[in-house]
């Protein structure tokens, strides 16, 4: 019997710009019981699937087990099913045992190990010399995560700490937290933000139980409050201990999210272009081929992208700009100018390449109806309806309202594409976000043509990205001068695609000539499928059905995705022809056909997720 090579990962979501790895669990492998549907089954939602098992459960189905496998500290797993596991390629339950969950301190946790099941995966198996190979890649949401989490009783707050004028990160600044408890306040934990101004603290129940009758909280989870020193020990924050009971603080539950900000940081002092989106100009994007090199973007926890992703949509360009030059002191502006590499002069980027993105904010007079005060204010770069080139500073305002709301300032790049800086009283300037780019504007795309399924798409109407040049200059608002020379770098190659791929499918039964697709399927079916695009991630044809096929399921066409290494599967563009199904001994029955894909393309933040799954359904009579 042939060999079955499942490649996994798993990982679990705190919040949303937290996602943890589920490190050394067991993955157990379950074959399907009598009276389960197995088309039903796999393409459920998870979310609809997703149940904590009892003792009992676990039990009555041990004798389906097929196989246990554990996870490695990134979450990987690989399942290798053979000869002994009596397996043919069907459609299988994957449950999770953890005894613990990670990061937890190493200490009994107030129940014992607990088991899950996730969903029913019928695996799109890629034949090798050594057997069949597929993968599978998933991260519980947030409620089911946490839930699981909390049944170990381990509690983490994730965040990120800001400063309240630019929204710039507060990098290397230590949290502490606290919750404010009836006769003491507990230490709950404490840590150092990193590059991006993140931070996570993990704790027990025990940590925030100390002091109460019993051992026991009276509210549920901690009522939790901060304070946030810098590296020499300054206090920059200093939350009072009534924060806590606040409604946005009471009974935070087992994963907490918060985002906090400083008052003082460093002023911005140099003006330069260092990221797209997620991904650094320097490291992050080969200068050879404009395509992304790693999985894990510098200084970022999401692990996205990469190797070999190119870019689309609007993406945000990132980087410094001070208020003011650091050579001569005058006003600053800035602007991007992008050079198409297959020929032409840079162009700067202003109008409808641009989109609206906040830049950051600044403090200014207003007054909202109780005199004037200092209030922070959100700045947008817009390609129109905003400020274009000097302004004056703000002045004290009659009320906006009600609602009271304060208006953001929205700059408008001039002609040449230059943004001026706004006066800021507190000279921090920009840090983080500096444009959103609309990249169709520079490599329009749109729906690729076809050509009927089945059928190869012609090499002069394939369509392809281009490769440009994205170049940051920043001078004094009057022109560079001897007092206050340009400043400017670039990244000297980035590859836009913006091109949705070709996906063509159909079946013979169902459209050729003279088909009666009312009457169902007796001998064959005959699957006509093209798959076009330049930079293909996944695709692949799939079958369902809770029948049980003599000789197990078909090999069908398609292409693997990570976590299988990229040099086992190999594909150009993707694939196109006719994949014939020998029905004749298949049981009467109904079978579903899916055709799903996804590119190897991103905006800098979020990676294409694929169109939705086309879907066929028949019926073997």
């Amino acid at each position: 019997m042939a060999k079955y090579i499942l490649r996994g990962r798993l990982c679990g979501t705190l919040c949303d710009e937290c996602i943890e790895p589920i490190s050394r669990v067991k993955v157990r492998l379950y074959r399907l019981r009598a009276g389960q549907d197995a088309a039903r089954l796999a393409v459920a939602d998870p979310k609809a699937t997703f149940e904590v098992l009892t003792p009992d459960q676990i039990l009555a189905k041990e004798s389906a087990l097929l196989g246990e496998f554990e996870t490695d500290d990134a979450g990987n797993f690989s399942a290798e099913l053979d000869e002994a596991s009596k397996y043919g390629g069907e459609a299988f339950e994957i449950d999770v045992y953890c005894g613990t969950v990670p990061k937890r301190r190493p200490q009994p946790p107030p129940k014992g190990p607990q088991q899950f099941t996730i969903t029913t995966v019928q695996p799109q198996w890629r034949q090798r010399e050594s057997g069949f190979i597929a993968a599978w890649d998933y991260c519980l949401p947030r409620r089911f995560w946490c839930f699981i989490r909390a049944l170990f009783d381990a509690w983490v707050i994730c965040g990120r700490v800001t400063v309240c004028a630019t929204g710039a990160p507060a990098v290397g600044v230590k949290v502490l937290a606290f919750d404010r408890d009836w006769l003491q306040d507990d230490p709950l934990g404490i840590a150092a933000t990193d590059s991006a101004g993140r931070f996570r603290i993990d704790y027990v129940g025990a940590d925030f139980r100390q002091g109460t009758l019993l051992n026991v909280e009276l509210f549920g989870g901690p009522d939790v409050y901060f304070r946030i020193e810098s590296a020499s020990g300054g206090i920059l924050l200093d939350e009072p201990s009534s924060r806590g009971r606040a409604p946005d603080r009471e009974n935070s539950g087992p994963c907490f999210c918060v985002t906090l900000c400083v008052e003082e940081a460093p002023i911005v002092r140099f003006a330069w272009f260092t990221r797209v989106g997620d991904f650094n100009i320097n490291s992050d994007i080969d200068p050879a081929t404009g395509l992304t090199v790693s999985a894990q973007p510098s200084g970022f926890p999401n692990q996205h992208g990469g190797p070999g992703f190119g870019f689309w949509g609007s993406m945000k360009l990132v980087g410094d700009c001070p208020t003011t030059h650091p050579a001569g002191g005058q006003p600053m502006r800035y602007r991007f100018l992008a050079r198409p590499l297959a020929g032409g002069g840079p162009a700067p980027l202003t109008g409808g390449a641009i989109d609206a993105l906040k830049v950051g904010t600044r403090p200014i007079p207003w007054n909202f109806g109780a005199g004037v005060g200092i209030y922070p204010q959100d700045i947008y770069v817009a390609g129109s309806g905003g400020y274009v080139g000097p302004m004056p500073a703000p002045l004290p305002t009659p009320p906006v309202g009600p609602p009271w709301t304060m208006p953001a300032l929205v700059l408008q790049p001039d002609a040449q594409g230059w943004v001026t800086m706004p006066p800021d009283a507190t000279n921090q300037g920009f840090s983080g976000p500096l444009l959103r780019v609309n990249s169709n504007a520079l490599a329009p795309g749109g729906a690729a043509p076809g050509n009927g399924a089945g059928n190869p798409i012609p090499p002069a109407d394939q369509k392809n990205g281009l490769d440009f040049e994205l170049i940051f200059e920043a001078e004094p608002v009057s022109g560079a001068t001897a007092s206050g020379p340009l400043l400017t770098n670039s990244l000297s190659r980035i590859h836009i695609n913006n091109w949705f791929e070709v996906a063509e499918f159909s079946l013979d039964q169902f459209t050729a000539p003279g088909a009666t697709p009312c009457s169902g399927v007796t001998n064959a079916v005959d699957i006509r499928y093209t798959m076009d695009h330049e930079l293909v991630q996944s695709w692949g044809l799939s079958l369902s059905t809770s029948a049980t096929i003599p000789g197990g399921p078909p090999i069908l066409p398609g292409l693997g995705v990570a976590p299988v290494p990229p040099d086992e599967f190999v594909s150009v563009r993707g694939g196109n022809g006719i994949a014939r199904l020998d029905t004749t001994t298949w049981p009467e029955c109904a079978y579903a056909v899916v055709f799903s894909r996804s590119l190897k393309l991103t905006d800098g933040e979020i990676d294409d997720g694929g169109r939705g799954p086309m879907v066929a359904i028949f019926c073997k009579r």
